[in-house]
């Protein structure tokens, strides 16, 4: 009896190992990276508080891609991100919004103008052959001032990725965030009034 009981912890022991062996290698982790895109020439404004809110799928840290238009988004099953997009892309707003004039939080009065952004897209598309494919985001942005809103603005913007794989999707999904932040910066800057210190 003992030993077939210490047979039977062996086959338990070695099959425990063969399973160790097989776990799969770690994920593939991606950021945007650093903020090193020039920015545009704009002037200086006062604080705004920005809102950032994503849909649902945005929230964790999978890495999407979808065939053209299909309604059957897919997960890279060995790629993440470090964060979830609506974290990765609410910072990156933020680090390029502050440029022209701080980004807060929150108001510090009901005078400080409040920038609402959603995120609704943020992931690499492919072509039907699979032969291209661009990182695309898509973001609607409401601008609030005490309680009157000035304006709301929808921004799409899609960049080619270089390469075929989740590499070239998240450079080409870097260069679109930057680029729908730099529209957004425009939009305020067009709808905001300088800040007195515009002018040194």
């Amino acid at each position: 009896m003992t030993k077939m009981r210490s047979a039977a912890l062996i086959l338990t022991l070695a099959l425990a190992g063969c399973g160790i062996g097989r776990v799969p290698a770690p994920p593939t982790v991606f950021d945007l990276g650093l903020d090193a895109s020039p920015v545009p020439a704009l002037p200086a404004r006062d604080p705004i508080a920005l809102v950032f809110q994503a849909v649902p799928s945005l929230s964790d840290t999978s890495v999407i891609w979808r065939v053209g238009d299909s309604a059957a988004p897919k997960a890279y099953a060995t790629y993440r991100w470090a964060s979830s997009p609506t974290d990765l892309v609410r910072q990156r707003f933020a680090d390029r919004l502050s440029r022209q004039g701080p980004v807060l939080n929150e108001r510090v009065s009901l005078q400080t103008p409040q920038l609402q952004v959603f995120l609704s897209q943020f992931e690499q598309v492919f072509a039907a052959d699979g032969q291209s494919s661009e990182g695309r985001i898509l973001v609607q942005a409401v601008l609030v001032e005490g309680r009157s809103v000035l304006g709301q603005k929808r921004i799409a913007v899609q960049a080619a990725a270089p390469t075929q794989d989740a590499a070239g999707g998240v450079a080409a999904l870097r260069q679109a965030s930057d680029e729908a932040a730099d529209q957004l910066a425009q939009w305020l800057a067009a709808t905001l009034k300088p800040s007195p210190r515009a002018g040194g």
